[in-house]
């Protein structure tokens, strides 16, 4: 047999040693992302989310009509409802969760204390607490014990998923709470870590149009003690007469109070994009109950007006007040009576999501 000894070319030598050089990096590349361990996907680091919620809803039948206006969390004063009682069984069945207004309710109380027995009201202005039964404490320290073992005790409730921390206050002890509502932060935040601490601050809408706003009720703020701020601005309570104004003798865009609240805000350290704004829109009226007594109470469209003023005005939340209280009796409006304040409900979520959509 006849053998053959044939050499390559240097061109074809270099051409074979490049794809072997080709070959051997794609293999080494294929390997390392076989034995890489595998990283799972990350979820935004900023999810944009918008509360939309309603106050006391305190049996499932509220908590059923809420649900079918858009409704997702309960804002509730006093005990929060619990998984296995009938109100808290019907909100998991809807899907809702609850704001746990129970610290609210006691600093009432406290202030109610404080008022009548260390800063009664100047001479002129009516008591702040008009209760004559309320529950008492010896002094701050077993204020805050009650609060301290409340938010232990919330630890293992599913339904809560913030606290409403601060309501109405009296306007002559200004500032009084704010070094409270620090202390409660701190528990808040101690047991139940990301959940917020809200507080309330209230405007009146006069017919006049004058801004109905104490500017240091705003002293309760501090940015230690708050995590939301919530604004509720409501027609003031009148005398019972045969002819009340019109709902249209009011400004519910609430182009005079609003701006004057948010500056009174601003000036004590609030800072929106640190502490987001809820807007909680007025939608109860009428009648006011054991009391010859008034309120206007808005219409549909004025509820979708205010709802939509406090959305523009950077409110990522919106609230409506509400579905039971203690000034709501049988001949009053709300969104259980009256259809007319219900549509104002959907109106008003539908113009606040319509406006997050596009913002």
């Amino acid at each position: 047999m006849q053998k053959y000894n044939e050499t390559l070319s240097p061109s074809k030598k270099l051409l074979l040693m490049g794809l072997m050089t080709l070959f051997l990096t794609w293999f080494c590349l294929c390997l390392l992302l076989l034995l890489r361990p595998q990283k799972l996907p990350l979820p935004p680091r900023h999810v944009k989310t918008h509360l939309v919620g309603g106050f006391s809803m305190t049996t499932p039948a509220r908590a059923i009509q809420a649900s079918t206006e858009g409704v997702q969390v309960v804002f509730q004063y006093g005990n929060p409802p619990s998984e296995h009682d009938p109100l808290g069984q019907k909100l998991q069945a809807l899907h809702m969760k609850v704001v746990d207004g129970y610290i609210a309710s006691n600093l009432y109380y406290y202030e109610c204390q404080r008022s009548r027995a260390m800063v009664p009201p100047p001479v002129g202005l009516d008591a702040y607490c008009g209760q004559r039964v309320y529950p008492t404490f010896t002094d701050e320290d077993a204020f805050l014990s009650t609060i301290r073992a409340h938010i232990q005790q919330s630890m293992t409730n599913p339904l809560i998923i913030g606290y409403w921390v601060l309501d109405d206050w009296a306007p002559w002890d200004e500032g009084s709470a704010r070094g409270l509502l620090a202390k409660i932060h701190h528990f808040i935040q101690l047991y139940t870590p990301g959940h917020p601490a809200i507080c309330g601050f209230g405007g009146t809408l006069y017919t006049d149009m004058s801004p109905g706003w104490d500017d240091e009720v705003a002293n309760n703020f501090s940015p230690q003690g708050c995590d939301n701020v919530a604004l509720y601005i409501y027609t003031t309570s009148m005398p019972a007469v045969s002819h009340p104004p019109s709902p249209a003798a009011y400004d519910w865009s609430m182009s005079q109070v609003l701006p004057v609240m948010l500056t009174s805000l601003h000036l004590r350290g609030w800072d929106i994009k640190k502490e987001p704004l809820i807007g909680i829109a007025q939608a109860f009226g009428g009648p006011i109950a054991h009391k010859n007594a008034y309120r206007v109470p808005p219409t549909a469209n004025d509820i979708a007006l205010q709802s939509k003023a406090f959305c523009e005005n950077g409110a990522s939340g919106l609230v409506f007040y509400g579905w039971s209280d203690s000034e709501i009796g049988p001949a009053s409006l709300s969104p259980m009576t009256s259809l007319e304040i219900e549509n104002g409900i959907r109106a008003g979520i539908a113009a606040c999501k319509h406006y997050w959509n596009d913002h």
